[in-house]
């Protein structure tokens, strides 16, 4: 695997099930970021050691965050939208290239949209400061987990 610019990436709802996913590109956006990948530390503190040191913990909540350029892609903007006025569980996969190209990788979460603000700056494109953030979601009868996924 070699280095990438972001502009090279994917980003994808599945409009599908977690069983049978039916991924859709969403590409009309602009940068797309997982600014909060990271898990909670436990400290360890003790007389028998002179260091504090971390115990792992649980994985913070996760967010996704994109810019959704406003008035391309209807499709995708209306399906988002509607997913954050009717508070709907999305599953989402940020992935490194085409989600069907053998060894690509990724995230894939269930979320929901968080914030869907609308930008209207007059001298650049107007758009959408999306945030996703990770939810609960159930698939037959099991809880859904994010998972780090690579393309077989």
């Amino acid at each position: 695997m070699a280095p990438k610019t972001g502009h090279k990436m994917k980003l994808y709802r599945n409009t599908g099930s977690v069983a049978t996913p039916v991924w859709t590109e969403v590409a009309q956006v602009g940068d797309v970021n997982i600014p909060d990948l990271s898990i909670s530390l436990a400290e360890l503190k003790r007389r028998a050691s002179d260091f504090t040191k971390s115990l792992a913990g649980l994985f913070n909540s996760i967010a996704i965050e994109f810019n959704l350029i406003h008035g391309l892609d209807a499709t995708n903007f209306d399906a988002i939208r509607q997913a954050f006025f009717a508070q709907t569980v999305e599953e989402w996969a940020v992935m490194n290239g085409d989600i069907t190209t053998s060894g690509n990788e990724g995230l894939k979460a269930t979320c929901l949209v968080e914030q869907f603000p609308w930008n209207q700056p007059l001298e650049e494109v107007s758009g959408h400061d999306v945030r996703l953030a990770l939810a609960y979601m159930e698939e037959g009868g099991s809880e859904v987990d994010p998972s780090w996924y690579t393309v077989p």
